[in-house]
């Protein structure tokens, strides 16, 4: 992939805003989860379309787990090591990992924002029928979505009424990974050159519509968990917001999944647990990036990628 623009870059980049065209900026509609990455996503996506509306997606009650449940979860005595170890053994990545955050999404210490004027929708259930209104009424031209729960009916229904469609920012390299912790689990099974980010249209499954562009994340000496993985969101939203322009100007690759991957999800064998996080560094540190690094090329060789940065076959 080319270089990062920053915030207040060049009109002329890649992800400049669209103006003085032949048709006017996009109507643009985020969906997201209200974190500090989706926050970024929205500033920048202000900054380059004709951002008209923002729907955040907070967790409902009924996915926050009791006292009673959180004690559970650790009656096997494995499991309750396992997460004590990474409680004492965690902040020394995390601490590198933050510090890769401030630089890349808090410039000059200054938190991204939700611009005020920007209509904005707060939501526990991302498919109800207040979400549906909202697009409805603001009949944007295309939904960028990132974080949020997986969209169903009705929300999906409303895919012919939009120009371009719903696009979504999965932070897992497709078809290779698709689920939940893409970039963690293919670190735990050995597969760096597997760590990526897709953007791809909106179906009925998971991570499984025809993809518009997608990325190695790149891998640095030094690199631990933490910070590929805040590295991955950085990467992932100038692709998107690079893909999404692509679409809107009519010249995306629209390529479908020619395999069907690994689906990384509680129900298929793999639940996450933070220890896992602690463990994915101390592989790298023990050899898995070093190796990586030195045979990059001809392990990336394998590796089919789309769009500008990969071609489209």
């Amino acid at each position: 992939m080319g270089p990062l623009h920053a915030p207040g870059s060049d009109p002329g980049s890649p992800v400049g805003r669209l103006s003085g065209g032949a048709s006017p900026s996009p109507r643009v509609v985020v969906l997201c989860c209200d974190g500090l990455y989706q926050r970024w996503l929205v500033q920048r996506a202000s900054q380059v379309f004709d951002l008209v509306g923002v729907v955040l997606q907070h967790p409902p009650a009924s996915a926050r787990p009791g006292r009673l449940a959180r004690l559970k979860r650790y009656r096997d005595p494995r499991v309750l090591l396992r997460q004590l170890q990474a409680r004492r053994a965690l902040p020394p990545y995390e601490r590198l990992g933050r510090a890769l955050q401030d630089r890349l999404f808090r410039p000059q210490g200054i938190e991204p924002a939700i611009p005020p004027t920007v209509p904005l929708l707060h939501t526990d259930a991302i498919n109800g029928p207040e979400t549906v209104a909202f697009l409805e009424r603001l009949a944007p031209d295309l939904v960028l979505v990132n974080g949020t729960q997986l969209l169903r009916e009705p929300v999906l229904a409303l895919r012919p009424l939009l120009r371009h469609g719903i696009v979504n920012l999965h932070t897992g390299l497709s078809p290779y990974s698709r689920g939940a912790n893409c970039n963690l689990y293919m670190i735990l099974e050995g597969h760096p050159e597997l760590v990526g980010v897709t953007v791809h249209h909106i179906d009925p499954g998971i991570d499984s519509g025809d993809i518009i562009r997608s990325a190695q994340v790149p891998l640095e000496s030094g690199d631990n968990f933490e910070t590929i993985d805040v590295r991955s969101f950085h990467v992932g939203i100038e692709l998107l917001l690079e893909g999404a322009r692509e679409l809107v100007e009519g010249r995306a690759a629209r390529v479908p999944q020619w395999e069907k991957g690994k689906l990384f999800l509680q129900r298929t064998g793999y639940r996450y647990e933070p220890w896992q996080r602690l463990e994915a560094s101390r592989r790298l540190e023990r050899g898995l990036l070093a190796a990586y690094l030195a045979d990059r090329e001809e392990r990336d060789a394998g590796v089919r990628l789309v769009g500008a940065a990969g071609g489209q076959g």
